[in-house]
């Protein structure tokens, strides 16, 4: 009995590893044929540009929060920029109904977009840092640990938001793009960017939020959740990245078969 059980749990364990290690053969796909379509860049490159130079030109604003808000607006836009083109895209070219009939599961899929949007993400935003290091070190005392940490789980956690974005069973990713500005642009503006964190309710609904709070202790600010801030900044992004991923889950379930009636 006792020996089934093990035999049991070592194939699920097995099967498990087989899953993602297929996962990262999506990531491969995804970041080689998604990474320069013309989606992508307008949301993922040309946007925080645009959305930088609206917010900050004309401005007194201090160096830290320059560099917080730049890394928080480049790091979202850019992690949620090309999982909600890729079940557009595909399906559009009925290259997605091939890819279902492997022996894959959606979550597989899922998640090997999570990765790629993660790494596209954590790229481009590791921009803004080395900006920063290279022109503004003398003023900032920066402690590169807490911010690439932050900056992984805060990928991760808009990784996992971005397939809600791609939830719409849509064979138009022109559609995707509207769907997603309404979504990701009231988030960006009711966060704390380029300025202190005013700890309204408002800002509490944005994971951009944490994310910011956490460069801002990276470059030598204080918290503005006290003492054991990056813990909490942390967990949230966590949570938030949690609840994303199993609500992705859930609501691909239910999306799927209309996708290929689409």
């Amino acid at each position: 009995m006792n020996e089934s059980i093990l035999e049991l749990k070592e194939t699920k364990l097995r099967t498990f590893l087989i899953q993602i290690k297929r996962s990262f053969v999506i990531t491969k796909k995804d970041l080689k044929i998604y990474y320069n379509k013309p989606p992508v860049l307008i949301q993922g490159i040309i946007f925080p540009i645009i959305l930088f130079i609206a917010l900050t030109v004309g401005r007194n604003v201090q160096s830290i929060y320059l560099i917080s808000g730049l890394m928080a607006m480049t790091a979202f836009l850019t992690s949620t920029s090309i999982a909600p083109i890729v079940f557009p895209w595909e399906t559009m070219r009925k290259t997605f109904e091939r890819l279902i009939t492997c022996p894959i599961s959606i979550k597989t899929i899922l998640l090997g977009s999570v990765w790629s949007t993660f790494i596209y993400g954590i790229i481009f935003s590791l921009i803004p840092l080395i900006f920063g290091m290279l022109f503004l070190s003398p003023q900032l005392s920066i402690n590169l640990l807490i911010i690439i940490i932050g900056m992984m789980v805060a990928g991760l956690a808009f990784a996992c938001f971005s397939l809600i974005l791609s939830v719409p069973s849509t064979d138009t990713p022109g559609n995707t793009m509207i769907f997603t500005i309404l979504i990701k642009f009231p988030l960006i503006f009711l966060s704390p960017i380029f300025m202190p964190i005013n700890l309204t309710p408002i800002a509490f609904i944005s994971p951009l939020t944490y994310f910011v709070d956490i460069v801002n202790i990276g470059l030598g600010d204080i918290s503005a959740f006290g003492i054991f801030g990056v813990l909490f900044d942390i967990g949230i992004l966590l949570a938030f990245g949690f609840g994303f991923l199993l609500l992705a889950f859930a609501l691909h379930g239910k999306t799927l078969e209309r996708r290929f009636r689409g």
